[in-house]
Parts: C-alpha cells; sequence; structure tokens
C-alpha cells in the first residue's frame, strides 16, 4: 500500500547540532578508487569504444545485419546496465566538477547495484566535499555491510561518528574495520590500541561490559610493553588522560564483566593515583561482594562509611544492600540506612535511597514524611513522582493535586510526571476527583487553589476533554501566572485542536497574537493559527496566517512549509504542489541542519503522494528516488516506490527487495505488509500473496471495525487469482462497503465491476 503522508500539525523534532569537523574526506577523496570492471564498464559506456590497446576500425564490405537476442535480459541483468550508465554519468559529471549532479548519480547506481564497493568509495568524499557529511555517514554505514569494505575508510568513519556521539554507529564501523583488516583481539600498533580504547569506552557506555573488558585488555597489555606497540609518551598519555578516571572505567568495566580480579587490580592502580581510604575500602567491599565473599564485603563496607565516604552518590548504600541480601539479612537494610541517615542528616543521597526503600516496603508514612523533607532541600523529579505514588496509592487526592501541582509550577507540563501521568489518566474516577476538587476549592477560596495546581488542573481536564473546566482554568492560570501565558495559551490551543475543536483553538491562537504573549519575530502563534484555520475550513485566512508565520522566520522551512501543507489539505493540488517545489528549490543547497533536511524529506514525501494522485507516477517516483539518494535506508520511500513498481508491474524483483526491506524494520504496519502482498501477487505468487495479505487484513482491522479497503480489495485479487471465488466476492463486498461509507464512490463502483464480473 502507498502510505498516504501525512504532516504533523505541531513542530518538527529538532536535531539542531551541526557536524563540525571535516578532517579526512580529502584523503579519501584521492583514495577512492573504482574496481576495474567498473571503470572499463563506465570508460566503454561513456565512449562507445572499446578501450583495447592497439585496436584498428573494421572495414565491413556487406551491410551489417540487425543482432538478434539469445536471450532475453533478465530483470538483474538491466538493473545492472542501468547501474554502469549511471556509473558512467556520475563519472561525467565528476570530470566536470559538477559534483552535486555526479553525487546523485553515483547513489542511484549504487542502488541498481548493491554490492559494486567502488561506488560508495566515491559518494562519500564526494558528500563531504559537498558538506553533507550525514549523507556521508549514511553511506559509510552502508559501505560497512559489503563484502570488501576498505578497513581505512570505515575506521576514519568510525572517529568521525564518535566525535559526533553516534556511538553506537561508531561502534559497528570499528568493529567492520576490524573484521575487513582480517585483525584477531590482539593489537598490532599504535593505531590499534587506540581503537580498542575508544571501542571499549562504547562497549561500556552501552552495557557491553564483556566486549568492553576484551578491549581494555588489548590496551592494558600495549601500556605494559609499549615498544612492542609503538606507544610513545604522547600516545600514552592520550590513552590514559585522567588516570585516576581511566582506571576507574577499566575497574568498573572489568568488576561488571564479573572479572572481580582485574577489578581489584584496577582498584588498586586508583588508590595510587590518588589515595583515598574510605573509597578504596568501599571498592574492596565491592569487589569482594562480586567473589560472593559477603562477610568480608561488610567488614571492609562498614569501614567506608564510618569513614563517612564523600561523592559516592548512593553507591554505598546500593552496596550495602546486595551484601546484607547475599548475607540473607535483607530485612536489616532499612534500620541500618535509618542509623546512617540519624547521624548523617545533610546526605541527600542517602535520604532519598532510604526513601526509596520505604516506598518500596510500602512504607509509606516513612516514605513520605522523608521525601517531604527533602523537596524542601534538594527537589528532584524523583521525589515528586515518589510522592505523587504515594497519594495515589492511598487515595489522598489533596496531597496529589499539592504535588503535581508544585511539579508542575517548577516544569510547566504534566509529563514530568513520567509513569505516574499514565496512571493518574488512566483512572477516570481519580481524574474526576482531582477536577472537583480544583473547582470545590476555586469555588469556595480561589487563594486555596496554587498556581502551579490551576496549571495542573487545566492541564488534566484537557486530557479528560472536558473543555469548558478546561477553560476555565487556563484562564485562572494566566491571571496566577502571567509569566507563562505563552506556554499555557499553545497548550491550551493545541490540546483544543487534538480534541477537533479547531474553532475554539484558532481563538485561543489569536488571543497570544493579540495579547502579545510572545517576542513579535516569534511566529508560533501564527504557525498554529495557520492549522486551526485550515482544520476549521477557513483556508483563505489560513494561508494568510502561514505566510505571515513564513515571514518571521523565513530561515527555517518548517514556517515556510505551513501554506503548501494548508494548500494540500485543500485539495488545491496544483497549488501544492508549486508550494511544496519553491521550499525544496529554497532550502535544498542547506546541508547545516538536520531538521532542514528531515523537513525537505516530509516535503518530498508529500509531494510524491500529490503527483500519484494527479497520476504523475514518473514524477513520484523521481521524488522517492530523491529521499533515497539522501536517506538510503529510509523504509518508508523504499515502500512507497517499490508499490509503484508492483502496481505499474515493472522491476518486481526489485520492488519485492525493498518492500522487504520495510517489512523487516516495521513488521507491524499493514501498509508495509500490503504491498508485500501486492508485490507477490504481481509476481505471479500467489499462495505467498494471500498470506502476506491476510496479514495485512488482519493488522489493519485492529485498531477498527473493518480493514483498510485496499488491502481488502486486493486480498480479493488474489482470492480471484487462486480460483476461491466466494472469498473473493465476500472480500470485495467488505472493500465496497466500507467505500461507500466513507463516500468513496467511484472506487467502490470499480471494485463492484470485478465482482459482477466474477463467475
Amino acid at each position: 500500500m502507498y502510505v498516504r503522508f501525512a504532516w504533523p500539525n505541531r513542530f518538527p523534532r529538532v536535531l539542531a547540532l551541526l557536524l563540525p569537523l571535516s578532517f579526512f574526506w580529502c584523503a579519501l577523496f584521492t583514495a577512492a578508487i573504482p574496481a576495474a570492471a567498473w571503470q572499463q564498464s563506465a570508460d566503454e559506456s561513456s565512449t562507445g569504444e572499446s578501450t583495447a590497446p592497439g585496436a584498428a576500425p573494421l572495414i565491413l564490405e556487406d551491410a551489417a545485419e540487425p543482432l538478434v537476442e539469445r536471450r532475453s535480459r533478465s530483470e538483474s541483468d538491466q538493473d545492472r546496465i542501468e547501474a554502469l550508465a549511471l556509473f558512467a554519468a556520475g563519472r561525467a559529471h565528476q570530470q566536470r566538477e559538477e559534483y552535486a549532479q555526479a553525487l546523485k548519480y553515483y547513489q542511484r547506481a549504487l542502488r541498481g547495484d548493491p554490492q559494486a564497493v567502488s561506488i560508495p568509495r566515491l559518494i562519500i568524499p564526494l558528500a563531504f566535499a559537498l558538506n553533507q557529511r550525514e549523507v556521508a555517514v549514511r553511506y559509510a554505514l552502508k559501505t560497512a555491510e559489503m563484502d570488501k569494505a576498505d578497513p581505512l575508510l570505515l575506521r576514519n568513519l568510525g572517529v568521525f561518528l564518535s566525535k559526533q556521539g553516534d556511538w553506537a554507529a561508531a561502534a559497528t564501523l570499528y568493529e567492520k574495520s576490524l573484521a575487513a583488516a582480517g585483525s584477531d583481539a590482539a593489537p598490532r600498533d599504535a593505531a590499534d590500541v587506540l581503537l580498542n580504547m575508544e571501542m571499549g569506552r562504547i562497549y561500556h557506555l552501552f552495557g557491553k561490559f564483556d566486549k568492553a573488558a576484551v578491549c581494555f585488555d588489548c590496551v592494558l597489555l600495549a601500556l605494559n610493553e609499549p615498544d612492542k606497540f609503538g606507544i610513545d609518551d604522547e600516545v600514552r598519555d592520550v590513552l590514559l588522560g585522567e588516570k585516576e578516571t581511566t582506571y576507574g572505567l577499566f575497574a568498573e568495566c572489568f568488576l561488571l564483566a564479573d572479572r572481580p580480579d582485574d577489578a581489584a587490580a584496577m582498584f588498586e592502580k586508583v588508590q595510587k593515583v590518588k589515595p583515598d581510604k574510605a573509597r578504596g575500602e568501599l571498592n574492596e567491599a565491592r569487589v569482594l561482594a562480586a567473589k560472593k565473599q559477603y562477610k568480608k564485603a561488610l567488614e571492609h563496607l562498614n569501614s567506608s562509611l564510618e569513614l563517612n565516604i564523600k561523592g559516592a552518590g548512593s553507591l554505598p548504600y546500593r552496596v550495602l544492600a546486595d551484601v546484607l541480601k547475599g548475607l540473607g539479612k535483607k530485612e536489616e537494610l532499612i534500620d541500618r540506612l535509618v542509623k546512617l541517615h540519624e547521624s548523617d542528616a545533610d546526605n541527600h543521597a542517602l535520604g532519598y535511597y532510604l526513601a526509596g526503600c520505604y516506598l518500596e516496603a510500602e512504607q509509606y508514612a516513612g516514605a513520605e514524611s522523608l521525601y517531604s523533607a527533602l523537596l524542601k532541600k534538594s527537589a528532584t523529579l524523583t521525589g515528586y513522582r515518589s510522592l505523587a505514588r504515594i497519594y495515589r496509592e492511598t487515595d489522598r487526592t489533596e496531597e496529589l493535586l499539592k504535588t503535581v501541582g508544585g511539579l508542575v509550577e517548577k516544569t510547566g507540563i504534566l509529563e514530568s510526571l513520567g509513569e505516574q501521568l499514565d496512571a493518574i489518566l488512566e483512572d477516570d474516577e481519580l481524574l474526576d476527583d482531582l477536577l472537583a476538587l480544583a473547582e470545590k476549592k476555586q469555588r469556595e477560596d480561589p487563594k486555596q487553589l496554587g498556581g502551579g495546581e490551576s496549571t495542573a488542573a487545566a492541564l488534566f481536564a484537557l486530557e479528560h476533554e472536558r473543555f469548558d473546566t478546561a477553560d476555565k482554568f487556563f484562564n485562572l492560570s494566566m491571571k496566577r501566572n502571567p509569566d507563562q501565558s505563552a506556554e499555557l495559551l499553545l497548550s491550551w490551543g493545541l490540546g483544543l485542536l487534538l480534541g477537533d475543536r479547531a474553532a475554539e483553538a484558532v481563538e485561543v491562537f489569536q488571543r497570544g497574537i493579540d495579547e502579545k504573549a510572545l517576542p513579535s519575530d516569534n511566529p508560533a502563534f501564527w504557525f498554529y493559527l495557520a492549522g486551526a484555520l485550515e482544520m476549521d475550513g477557513r483556508t483563505k485566512e489560513a494561508i494568510a496566517a502561514a505566510r505571515k508565520a513564513a515571514s518571521l522566520k523565513e530561515e527555517l522551512p518548517r514556517f515556510c512549509i505551513r501554506e503548501a501543507w494548508i494548500l494540500d489539505h485543500a485539495d488545491r493540488d496544483d497549488e501544492a504542489i508549486e508550494a511544496y517545489e519553491r521550499v525544496i528549490e529554497k532550502f535544498d543547497g542547506d546541508h547545516k541542519s538536520s531538521e532542514t533536511r528531515d523537513v525537505l524529506r516530509d516535503t518530498r514525501f508529500a509531494l510524491s503522494v500529490l503527483c500519484v494522485e494527479a497520476d504523475r507516477n514518473a514524477e513520484a517516483e523521481e521524488w522517492l528516488e530523491q529521499i533515497l539518494d539522501e536517506f538510503p535506508d529510509d523504509v518508508g520511500a523504499m515502500n512507497d516506490l517499490g508499490y509503484l513498481w508492483a502496481d505499474q508491474g515493472k522491476r518486481l524483483s526489485r520492488a519485492e527487495r525493498m518492500i522487504r526491506k520495510a517489512v523487516e524494520a516495521e513488521p507491524e504496519n499493514a501498509a508495509y505488509r500490503d504491498s508485500l502482498g501486492w508485490v507477490l501477487f504481481r509476481l505471479g505468487r500467489t499462495d505467498q500473496a494471500i498470506v502476506e495479505l491476510e496479514k495485512a487484513a488482519a493488522d489493519s482491522g485492529k485498531n477498527s471495525q473493518e480493514p483498510d479497503a485496499v488491502i481488502l480489495d486486493h486480498l480479493g485479487d488474489a482470492y480471484s487469482a487462486a480460483g476461491q471465488t466466494d472469498k473473493a466476492k465476500e472480500t470485495w463486498q467488505r472493500a465496497v462497503n466500507t467505500l461507500r461509507k466513507q463516500e468513496s464512490g467511484e472506487e467502490a463502483d470499480k471494485i463492484q465491476k470485478k465482482m459482477d464480473n466474477e463467475k
């Protein structure tokens, strides 16, 4: 199924980090030499002549006769020929220094021949040269999947990703680099040692402690034999950095990898670098506990606690819990913590840990008292959430409202409640009680209701779709907290929009503009007002508001795209296409912002849908191809393009491969599953198609009374092709019924004709 694009009525996610490095692409550029087969084929394709040395022209006396194919070209043959042509075109553009065009042709050549390892070697440096660094990284990750990837290229890109904070992808490239180089666990030189250090840190970060420990073993081996591995003082300083921290990292990793003796050796090094008796006793206790020598562990832990260890957070108390559990004395934990807290009442880490133990033991009085006291000294989300849990579980509505109000006053959002918010929203009776209490306080004595409480009540009322109540409390909150009026009005208006009350949302957003709740150059209210006006059927006014928003932030595509979305929603398709294209033309050269690229990706999706609806399939395919140029693993684009090809009966094998990737990524996506069934049907594999289409219909109907009509239509076709006439008619009838309900008469009539013609 082709997935209809839906533009969100909210700001797109912001990924505004710019990639600041440009260190190695030049070297890669000069080193990028395509494989001989590709080079020769490209030369011959571009000149039309053989490159064999000494070749002389042939003089033919007889007229040439037409060539007769021995066999028809297969789809894979055609893909490779097309890939060679694209590659040759890319080389021609690169030689003319038309790098953007060259990059596009190389990207498409790679899709035609995904195992041509020489192509990414050209794509990656070109992308860096064009400042398309995220594109370069995506293709580097694809390179890592190939059998003959360049280990140096993978390593350098791994360093780049690591510096950008994309540690998971960096680890993947490092692993592939070692595998491509045929390296085993033992390092060969300083570069290998540095790589192992970086990999160890990444593995530790992701909780892969066994792998991290192996990497750190390599580092320690090299540090013990520096001459063997070319480790000079400079490299040693890079490896160790702050020795206390690095040795501590090694120790933690070994401990978590269940290698307590190795951890003990590292903790000894920490003590030599920075002696700390209390910390040393704690670390000794941890090692002994890992060895299950709990009695000795408790002795060292007691010594550490008597020395009043500082800066260890809740770690000593977590170790105490583990040791007592190991000794079969778990019930002693709270008493021991109470005694420690009595002698160190200002230790907030201890206080929060003790309060948490009270809570888990359902000793609510102790937990409440301690959390309440701690929030006055050191407020944390944990404290507020825990008190909310206590009051919710003990049916203390007034205290719950005060606690939630206090948190909302500090953070401005209900979501800061975490899982407690879900628990409250799922309890209709509790929500009713909270709102009734807030209304009673406001009615009897408005001063009893704090500013945070009125905001919380307003937000709860929105969630409960009690809009009149929400209006009352939002107005009250703005009187109490005039400095928060912008945030309150935005929350109010968006809640009304989500509740299908567009006309009221218009009034709220307009109020934000009229009252100048935001600075004059902030377009947020205009942006949302445009969406609300369109949802209320006031397209002309919506376009005016969208243009105003865009004029205030002309440099941001998320505001400039609003007019196109409105035209799209209003079914003014030709104008929408022009508006979307203007946005692409304006911003397509900007590769500094991830957010910009995401907006343009969504824009291309929207254009592809509009072109399909206008029977302009070639243009729709081109927009999807452009998405895959930049985002080669975008499963949405793979599905949509694959479905378009399947629907036209072309490139079916390639379409199946792409759609299968989409299904593997999102197996519960009914639209992707339908696409797979449809391409299998087009390939003549009817039995397999029926299996996939039945799954798609079941998934599509999970949250509705009837599956999607398109899926039912496809399933009916498959049943018909399999000779299951009764099932085909029954399924088509369900599709017709659904379409009639949706007032899609033309589509329903088409299916009805198939039913009438079915024998």
